[in-house]
């Protein structure tokens, strides 16, 4: 009995710790060069195989300024989302993703 509780804890743990996280940087800046900090949710649908949400344009997000830096990751709110959804079938797999922008004096076209 003690085998297939331990058994039982494994599985659980290791179903928890499937989630993803992608950071891209552009550059080396600090947290005091953000102009601004968007936030959006991605989503993907039929076992995350196929795209439901456009590309994200660096170039529209950071109008007035450049990419500093891209960050994917499954946040608590995407988990419980998706797992109400995915309750019928392997549907909907939502991300966010945050996109740091840094003013620059002059941005070329």
């Amino acid at each position: 009995m003690k085998k297939l509780t331990v058994l039982a804890a494994s599985l659980v743990i290791l179903s928890t710790t499937g989630c993803t996280n992608i950071h891209f940087d552009n550059g080396e800046y600090t947290a005091s060069e953000t102009a601004n900090k968007t936030k959006q949710w991605h989503h993907n649908f039929g076992l995350g195989l196929y795209e439901g949400s456009d590309a994200i344009n660096l170039s529209q997000t950071c109008a007035d300024g450049q990419w500093q830096s891209v960050h994917t990751y499954k946040s608590f709110v995407n988990g419980l989302a998706e797992m109400a959804v995915n309750e019928v079938g392997p549907v909907w797999y939502p991300k966010t993703v945050e996109v740091d922008c840094a003013k620059v004096p002059y941005k070329v076209q």
